[in-house]
């Protein structure tokens, strides 16, 4: 985040019930309007029109803004679905919130439980299983390819087969099933099993 400088307040008024929007007039020229949680802008002295800050006021002040806009718009975001911390994080950064105060933000939503990693990747697994009656080698791919680590990614199959969500004999056998319905000969069944994931030896 590029350091904004010193500043005068030039306009002072509510933003919401727990934030205050200041206008300041940077010295280096430009002006800047934050939204300050309330106990920031309280413990800076409650600063008014043509009250200087200095840089270290602003830079605090400038943060706290972008941030509390970057949790924000990852509220929102996660109103719509699950999100692993990559995703959401990538999602910030395309609103234009810097990448290190997206992942400050980010970290915030693990902290107060609105992201769930591996609980979602799990869940994600066993969906991935019974519908598209994929295999592990395919599961673990499409979770890598939205954001999982490799080891986290075999960790939610894993624990899910573990506990019982996810039989993959029996997946196998439906992915079968579905292969003679539709009068596949074994040359294609082999086929499809490998591209859904599942291994020749399985």
């Amino acid at each position: 985040m590029r350091e904004p400088g010193s500043g005068v307040v030039t306009a002072v008024k509510r933003a919401g019930k727990d934030a205050t929007s200041l206008t300041v007039a940077l010295d280096g020229g430009g002006e800047v309007t934050l939204s300050v949680p309330a106990p920031l802008y309280e413990r800076l002295g409650k600063p008014g029109v043509g009250d200087p800050l200095p840089d270290a006021a602003v830079s605090e002040l400038t943060y706290a803004s972008e941030y509390r806009l970057a949790c924000r718009h990852a509220l929102r975001i996660l109103e719509y679905g699950d999100n692993n911390a990559r995703t959401l994080r990538d999602k910030l950064v395309r609103k234009g919130i810097s990448r290190e105060i997206a992942a400050d933000a980010v970290r915030r939503m693990v902290e107060l439980g609105y992201i769930r990693e591996a609980e979602t990747a799990r869940r994600l697994a066993v969906g991935y299983a019974k519908r598209n009656l994929w295999g592990e080698k395919k599961i673990v791919s499409a979770l890598i390819a939205k954001g999982y680590s490799k080891s986290d990614a075999e960790a939610a199959v894993t624990n899910a087969a573990d506990a019982g969500e996810i039989d993959f004999a029996e997946v196998k056998k439906a992915l079968i099933k579905r292969c003679r319905a539709r009068g596949l000969e074994d040359e294609k069944i082999r086929a499809t099993l490998w591209r859904y994931g599942f291994r020749p030896e399985d």
